[in-house]
């Protein structure tokens, strides 16, 4: 039945799919984000669940771990001193996201759009990008001597970071599968593009990340088994001399960029460590039940988010609940790693544990649970993940 449904349908709901995503994720500046998240998000939201019937919820720890975070969530309406309109803007924040990874994990189930996914967060990844270029705030040229200061972008200046991430891993993804000339000028161009644009908006997480991912997958990922020896000392020598010609050039634009005193600042100094800070005094003020979904805010005078999951998760939802978060983000890493301990020599093993592990440390820049693109985005690598182990399993 599902190979007929995927036969059948697949093609149109991956149109849609891509559609949704860009529109929603990518179309602020064409004037689609709105059509993106009030039509076709809660379409593409009833259609999983037409083909799921709610299965994906219930078949693994995380999706159901999630669900019982997003209904305990619920239960801040009775709190003291709730403030409704903060927690009205939130708990649909947290809603949104949950759809988003049902909507990641269900697809990946019934259909295997995977590959829909991933060239649609690319997509979105160059999209937001040229449009910041037509804008004039990003020169492809002078791109770590920004003229524009962080608040003329039309997204937060961290979420062209975070596209930038998705998108990089997503190009990973493809090349394992693939490795054919597209998925070669993507790892180049790709990467390019995610440092480039971290450099204009002085993201100091984008820069540092997406350095860490390439690294890690040109050194230890992406070894291909070559029985040669004459063939891998020469791969080695290559690497080696693009990684230092590499090193040398980057060095010369960090040298002279805007971001260089930003990577310089401390956590002390920092506003983002001042509000993890508070969020861990909150939660300590309000072990058990927290303050309230969204009520941090009222709890710091920047009335801003913790921009760290697990320290908003307690702050807002105490112990019990809070920690259903963060569980969600630690049991993919200690599955990934007895997967790819098993198969140490395995690129896709590899991938799964980095990719799980680079997740959680981002977690610590900002609240991924309160976005539909990141759950979408993490809950399907979930989906791989099992597939995979499914598919393991029965061989």
């Amino acid at each position: 039945m599902n190979r007929q449904l995927h036969k059948i349908f697949g093609p149109f709901i991956g149109i849609l799919l891509m559609a949704t995503i860009i529109f929603y994720y990518a179309g602020l500046d064409l004037g689609l984000q709105d059509v993106g998240f009030n039509i076709l998000f809660p379409i593409l939201f009833v259609l999983t669940f037409v083909f799921d019937k709610g299965a994906s919820i219930y078949m693994y720890k995380e999706t159901i771990l999630f669900f019982l975070f997003l209904i305990l969530g619920f239960t801040s309406v009775f709190y003291t001193n709730i403030d409704m309109h903060l927690f009205d803007i939130f708990i649909y924040k947290i809603l949104a996201a949950f759809m988003g990874a049902y909507i990641g994990i269900g697809l990946y189930n019934n259909l295997n759009l995977e590959d829909y996914f991933h060239i649609a967060f690319i997509c979105s990844l160059i999209i937001i990008i040229y449009f910041e270029y037509s804008f004039g705030n990003f020169d492809p040229i002078t791109f770590y001597a920004p003229t524009a200061s962080r608040g003329d972008f039309g997204y937060n200046a961290n979420y062209y970071s975070y596209m930038s991430l998705f998108a990089n891993f997503s190009i990973f993804r493809l090349y394992l599968k693939y490795k054919n000339i597209w998925t070669t000028i993507g790892l180049i161009l790709i990467p390019c593009l995610g440092l480039a644009i971290s450099f204009t908006t002085q993201s100091r997480s984008g820069l540092t990340f997406i350095l860490l991912i390439n690294a890690l997958f040109w050194f230890w990922v992406n070894k291909p088994k070559i029985r040669i020896p004459f063939h891998s000392i020469i791969r080695r020598v290559l690497l080696f001399i693009f990684t230092m010609s590499f090193l040398y050039q980057f060095y010369s634009f960090y040298d002279n960029s805007k971001i260089k005193n930003r990577m310089s600042t401390t956590i002390s100094e920092d506003e983002r460590g001042h509000l993890a800070e508070k969020g861990l005094e909150v939660f300590l003020n309000h072990p058990f039940l927290g303050v309230g979904v969204g009520n941090f805010a009222n709890y710091n005078s920047t009335r801003a988010i913790t921009h760290n999951t697990y320290v908003e998760a307690l702050a807002e939802h105490g112990f019990f609940i809070g920690s259903l978060m963060i569980i969600v983000f630690v049991l993919p890493i200690f599955k990934s790693y007895k997967l790819f301990s098993r198969h140490r020599s395995n690129p896709e093993y590899k991938l799964y544990l980095l990719f799980f592990l680079v997740f959680f440390l981002h977690n610590n820049i900002y609240v991924f649970y309160k976005a539909s693109y990141a759950m979408m985005y993490f809950f399907l690598w979930l989906g791989i993940y099992y597939k995979r182990v499914e598919t393991k399993k029965y061989k």
